[in-house]
């Protein structure tokens, strides 16, 4: 039986949960800022900045009283569960369940097993995560069977294991902050089946941060950390409506270089397209069809350019 997203979905359902709300993979500061091209020169567009709230923290109680908990070990425990299960559903056609060690030695011979989408054509990237899976398997032994070391900055430490050759694996705090949102961010692609290029650009620097682990060089990749909307309408020109990505995107780079760029464009019969910019052609400027606009751009319902008429254009 081959691998099954939905399956996956269902056995993973609980472990994802809790890095959902404690470890997204795009880790994104409060608010908005919103690059507002409707009615002026492109040398000079508005911006607002839009306040958010902070994110709400969980609060564990225990007898009505609130109280300080440091659950990463369970929340690490939960992440590599995860990456288990996909291990699981690869090999689900084997006779009876795979030992963990099996599953580490597959996944760290060659480029690992196989490749499921959307990263079958990403060797790199996917033998980093089975390279990392492998690599904390004593982290993982020692939460759930040995002593776990946990110091008082935070780092954890597996326990000596007589028959492992290398030293007990020690992830700092900040270490198990980027694994757990590579795990999440990992696992969501496989469940959707797709990955754009920003989600793609902040797992591999998240990967990036975790080299001592994997052990293999960096993939250059780029951290997401705020998000700005672009609103705009297309150039009218002799040979129909295009849109140049490239100006747009080197101002927004240049204020706010871990942003991820969402664009909302109004075409002229009122069509209103979106998605994300950062998979524009960054060599040409784009062609616009209404019947057959570009892959990375939807159709989106007219009240989410509407919604903005508040801002104003003046």
């Amino acid at each position: 039986m081959p691998f099954s997203a939905l399956r996956f979905s269902h056995d993973s359902a609980f472990e994802r949960y809790v890095l959902d709300e404690i470890a997204p993979a795009l880790l994104l500061t409060p608010g908005l800022q919103v690059v507002d091209y409707r009615d002026e020169s492109r040398d000079s567009p508005r911006i607002h900045a839009l306040v958010g709230g902070a994110p709400a923290r969980a609060v564990a109680h225990v007898n009505g009283q609130s109280v300080g908990v440091d659950v990463t070990p369970m929340v690490f425990g939960a992440a590599w569960k995860v990456v288990d299960l996909v291990l699981d559903g690869i090999f689900s056609p084997t006779p009876k369940p795979m030992s963990i060690e099996a599953k580490c030695s597959n996944a760290v011979t060659g480029n690992g097993p196989q490749r499921l989408p959307p990263f079958r054509g990403e060797v790199d990237l996917w033998r980093r995560v089975m390279c990392l899976y492998a690599h904390t398997a004593d982290l993982r032994h020692s939460v759930v069977h040995r002593e776990l070391i946990v110091h008082a900055d935070g780092q954890l430490e597996a326990s000596p294991d007589p028959a492992q050759t290398r030293a007990p694996t020690i992830m700092t705090r900040e270490e198990l902050g980027y694994f757990f949102r590579a795990v999440q961010g990992f696992t969501a692609a496989l469940i959707s089946g797709s990955v754009t290029a920003r989600e793609r650009a902040n797992l591999l620097f998240l990967l990036d941060q975790l080299q001592a682990h994997h052990g293999l060089s960096a993939l250059g990749g780029r951290e997401v950390t705020r998000m700005v909307l672009i609103l705009a309408t297309p150039q009218v020109t002799s040979d129909g409506l295009s849109f140049d990505a490239r100006p747009v995107l080197q101002l927004v780079r240049g204020k706010w270089p871990s942003a991820g760029i969402d664009l909302l464009l109004r075409l002229p019969d009122g069509t209103i397209l979106g998605g994300e910019l950062e998979q524009a052609p960054d060599d040409r400027p784009a062609v616009i069809r209404v019947q057959r606009p570009p892959k990375w751009l939807k159709v989106r319902p007219a009240a989410e350019w509407s919604r903005w008429d508040r801002l104003g254009t003046r």
